[in-house]
């Protein structure tokens, strides 16, 4: 078996670059998670306000038409004008 002799500073040097590499990697594992954020706006509250299960056809159906319409007008009826 050969043994490395290294000398104090050597050493410090090689345990240094091993702690830069893993912050290094630390850092790219934490920029995919903040990726991965949802659209969550007003209508998406609204509907699933309204809607028991939640993600469904129907409750996803409503979220596009709300988006469509806008938020404060979805869900609203219309009301007729009297003559």
């Amino acid at each position: 078996m050969k043994t490395l002799t290294l000398t104090e500073s050597e050493l410090i040097e090689v345990i240094k670059q091993i702690i830069t590499e893993k912050k290094k990697r630390r850092k790219k594992k934490r920029r995919k998670k903040k990726k991965r954020a949802k659209k969550r706006d007003a209508c998406y509250y609204k509907v699933k306000r309204r809607y028991k299960v939640w993600p469904s056809a129907y409750a996803s159906g409503a979220l596009v038409k709300c988006r469509k319409v806008g938020a404060k007008n979805w869900g609203n009826s219309k009301k007729k004008k009297k003559s």
